[in-house]
């Protein structure tokens, strides 16, 4: 269970849904790094504390978009 998020973390959350939908119809090796960017982002900040399966989800996103980006 999340408590509520900040304005941050969730514009944060949006621009990542923005990115990994620009992703699928424009796939990119900067986009990928810019994803993983975000991500890293999201992991760092405060609120993620409070959202145990978030941060397990975007943990797993964070691997998988990272090994992308390196491959590309």
């Amino acid at each position: 269970m999340c408590l509520t998020a900040s304005k941050e973390f969730t514009y944060m959350e949006k621009w990542l849904v923005m990115l990994l939908t620009t992703y699928k119809n424009n796939p990119s090796s900067g986009l990928a790094q810019t994803i993983c960017f975000y991500l890293n982002k999201l992991l760092q900040h405060d609120d993620i504390n409070f959202c145990g399966e978030k941060r397990c989800d975007y943990i797993a996103m964070q691997r998988f978009w990272h090994w992308h980006a390196r491959r590309a």
